[in-house]
């Protein structure tokens, strides 16, 4: 069981930033009124949408041109694309209609300025519900590159978005952003379980033991890999970048044959064997 690191000081801190943001979108959303304001929530929506769009064609077209670069290019357009749609709707947005102070007054200017705010809000809640799903994923990862490593040792960065994240989690307010948060728990739980492998030697041995995961330690690319100094030193480095540029690794990555292996794996039950569940121990037969 990992040790949480929340504080309810920083979940307050935390609940408060988020509340007065809600307040802040809500009288911008009543300055800018109903017009403006609309756009703003759609464009926030189907810029996204666009995003996602762009960045699944980009990776898929230059996967198969640079095989083992689709993804960090897809990544990189799909921000493009979601930035460029998004300034360009609230641009357009800003010189294109009124605000609500520009209004004649009286029950036009409240009609007005009441559709702005109730759009400001919605705006408001759509950026906080993805503020959560950010904290909670970034949270994971930097618990995950901590491993076994002690508070001391483990960079300030990591450990901050840890405690965020702990601390989001606690209590009552933890269950309702969990239960919000659009990446389903068991993604959470593989993550952090792979990276308790790293600090867990007898779980590793485990799990480096599991019939579909000797299969793929014993294929040929996985093998060469393996006696490659220059993988083996990056990934002990944790070198991202540089195990990305090998081209040995994209080749391993690429092979159909691997592939197969690949994802016929349940890693969900290689993950359970390397971590077994202790059986209880039978209670004692109470004597007559």
């Amino acid at each position: 069981m990992s040790v949480s690191h929340g504080s309810p000081l920083w979940q307050g801190a935390l609940l408060l930033a988020a509340f007065l943001f809600l307040l802040w979108e809500l009288w911008g959303g009543w300055r800018r009124g109903v017009i403006r304001s609309g756009v703003n929530f759609c464009a926030f929506v189907f810029s996204g949408f666009l995003g996602i769009l762009a960045g699944q064609a980009t990776g898929f077209v230059v996967e198969k041109v640079l095989p083992g670069y689709g993804f960090l290019a897809g990544a990189l357009v799909g921000s493009v694309v979601t930035l460029l749609v998004l300034c360009l709707a609230l641009f357009l947005g800003a010189i294109l209609f009124k605000r609500t102070g520009q209004q004649p007054s009286g029950m036009l200017r409240l009609l007005y300025g009441t559709g702005g705010a109730f759009f400001g809000f919605l705006t408001g809640l759509l950026i906080i519900w993805g503020g959560i799903t950010i904290v909670r994923a970034f949270g994971v990862v930097a618990q995950t590159a901590i491993g076994g490593r002690s508070p001391t040792e483990a960079p300030l960065a990591a450990k901050a978005l840890v405690t965020l994240k702990d601390s989001l989690e606690l209590g009552p307010a933890g269950k309702i952003a969990e239960a919000v948060d659009v990446i389903p728990p068991g993604i959470y739980q593989i993550i952090e379980r792979i990276g308790k492998l790293t600090s867990d030697p007898d779980a590793m041995a485990r799990f480096l033991d599991y019939p579909g995961v000797q299969e793929i330690m014993q294929h040929p690319r996985v093998a060469a890999l393996l006696q490659d100094p220059s993988v083996v030193r990056d990934a002990q480095d944790k070198n991202i970048l540089g195990l990305m540029q090998s081209k040995e690794l994209l080749d391993a990555v690429n092979d159909p044959s691997l592939q197969k292996k690949l994802s016929s794996l349940d890693l969900q039950k290689a993950l359970d064997y390397a971590f077994p569940v202790p059986k209880a121990s039978p209670s004692p037969a109470k004597k007559p």
